[in-house]
């Protein structure tokens, strides 16, 4: 393994990790959702065409830039997902209205993802980006 190889977190990134879902009273449950690092393609790529889009739309009005901030926000989130455990298949569609009707686990999926020291170990937490 070169000193390079050292740096590297793209494929760890990608492949996430196996997030365990409780329902709302906490009981645990059987279902898991695999979850994408912020730092994984997928994620920055959403990210980017978020971003992208909410800079087309600054220039409209209030409302339309709100609901499309909610619809930005839901596909971020989604890229993160990268499979589950229902029985529908998981897609980008399935994962956004999972997410948009399951709030908590929305907020649990974002804060999985940006959990540096979860995909990369201690270390990681420790530079100034993580």
């Amino acid at each position: 393994m070169s000193a390079m190889d050292d740096f590297t977190i793209r494929q760890r990134a990608n492949d996430g990790r196996r997030l365990a879902l409780t329902l709302p009273d906490g009981s645990p449950t059987d279902h898991w959702l695999q979850i994408r690092s912020r730092w994984s393609d997928a994620f920055r790529q959403a990210r980017d065409e978020a971003m992208q889009q909410m800079a087309r739309l600054a220039q409209g009005g209030e409302a339309e830039l709100e609901a499309a901030l909610e619809q930005s926000m839901l596909a971020v989130r989604a890229a993160l997902v990268s499979a589950w455990s229902f029985d529908e298949p998981c897609v980008a569609d399935n994962v956004r209205a999972f997410l948009r009707e399951a709030p908590q686990i929305a907020e649990l999926v974002d804060r999985t993802g940006a959990d540096d020291p979860a995909f990369f170990g201690n270390a990681f937490a420790s530079l100034p980006t993580g």
